[in-house]
């Protein structure tokens, strides 16, 4: 199979790169910040938002199987990139979403068939939101229309060697410079997460499913709901391959409130209010055996420590 894939330097692109380029033909395109370097896989240099640079590239000659997107932000970014392809050798399409596109506090479970969010919230997160989902439309009427099939993959909270988002590194870092974690008292958040590895294999495994088999979404999670006293569990089970001390560090407690007016960076949410729970199962239909939470952290530590 022939796969284009758009991004691929950082993180999740780029486990989903590694594991892919010893299986099929794989063609990366980016703006060629960080070299991908990895024998077989042919990486082409230009902006997307650039139309001479795409152009110059002939991509409508190569004949993908398939294109695998990580990089779309903002609206018209996946209908410029198709209409640069030759669509009739296209099967499918693959844009990289979040479950953060559904829409907030309807109290309700949330599944693929579930409303996006259509409110317009301040700041960068909100623009990410807002452009995740506009991109959602946008890649259902172009790829419907140009005879593609569309496929958007809904992330839970990733984590994993390599992330670059301030999220399981917070703790680890506290543990290896301070012997000590804080815990949120009164917290009753919760959220759900997935080890980047077992992501970058689903989305691979839906780049070989066969087209009439594809529907239109996937949340990428399964239905283990994460709090912070698992979270910290998992992190001490993880903790037990490198260190001998019982318990392997010490929290502290620090109420939520406080937590919040002394601006305590913690990754993930407090409140159940600001909370969401999506249906999972992607992995069982795929065939994949995710990782514990535990064994998921203990590789993050081991590439911590170097």
């Amino acid at each position: 199979m022939k796969i284009l894939v758009i991004g691929g330097s950082y993180f999740f692109g780029r486990w989903f790169v590694q594991l892919a380029h010893g299986r099929h033909e794989v063609t990366v395109l980016n703006r060629g910040n960080i070299a991908v370097g990895l024998d077989g896989v042919r990486e082409l240099k230009a902006d997307r938002h650039d139309p001479v640079q795409l152009k110059s590239l002939s991509l409508e000659k190569e004949g993908f199987d398939a294109v695998v997107d990580f990089c779309a932000y903002a609206p018209g970014d996946i209908a410029s990139l198709l209409s640069c392809l030759d669509t009739a050798a296209l099967g499918r399409y693959i844009f990289i979403s979040t479950v953060d596109v559904y829409r907030r506090g309807t109290g309700r479970i949330l599944t693929e068939d579930s409303l996006l969010e259509d409110r317009k919230f301040e700041g960068e997160e909100g623009e990410y939101i807002s452009g995740k989902a506009a991109l959602e439309t946008e890649l259902i009427y172009e790829c419907k229309r140009l005879g593609v099939i569309p496929v958007s993959v809904r992330p839970a909270v990733l984590y994993g060697p390599g992330n670059y988002a301030p999220r399981e590194s917070i703790y680890i870092k506290w543990v290896e410079e301070t012997g000590r974690i804080i815990h949120p008292g009164g917290a009753d958040g919760y959220w759900q997460m997935i080890y980047i590895k077992d992501a970058a294999e689903a989305v691979l495994r839906l780049c070989a499913l066969p087209l009439d088999e594809l529907v239109n979404a996937y949340n990428l999670c399964d239905d283990e709901i994460i709090t912070y006293d698992t979270f910290e569990a998992a992190l001490a089970n993880a903790y037990e391959s490198f260190s001998d001390r019982v318990p392997p560090f010490e929290t502290c407690v620090m109420n939520k409130d406080d937590i919040v007016t002394g601006g305590v960076m913690l990754p993930f949410p407090l409140s159940a209010a600001e909370s969401e729970r999506c249906r999972g199962g992607v992995f069982k239909k795929l065939g994949i055996e995710a990782a514990s939470l535990a064994d998921g952290l203990r590789s993050c530590i081991k590439v911590y420590r170097g």
